[in-house]
């Protein structure tokens, strides 16, 4: 969210979270200013760090953004049971 607003411009941000029986959805979505996401920016490190948190909670990831079309992060994160801690 802080990216969309601090980089991105956004007037409007939608944050949905969903939880199933076995996984927990987590959508982030703005009206920013958007980005190609196969650019990578010199000294950008925000998508890089997304997806390295993302990967030490088991968690999938995927950025979908288009420059002035807005971007959109879905996170998807197993619920663990406690057999599995």
């Amino acid at each position: 969210m802080s990216n969309a607003l601090r980089h991105g411009g956004a007037s409007l941000v939608t944050l949905r979270m969903h939880k199933g029986d076995r996984e927990v959805c987590l959508l982030i979505q703005d009206n920013g200013t958007g980005f190609d996401p196969a650019l990578r920016r010199d000294g950008g490190h925000g998508l890089l760090n997304m997806a390295a948190r993302a990967q030490q909670l088991g968690a999938s990831l995927r950025v979908t953004s288009q420059p002035a079309e807005g971007s959109r992060v879905l996170a998807t994160l197993p619920i663990l049971t406690p057999a599995a801690l």
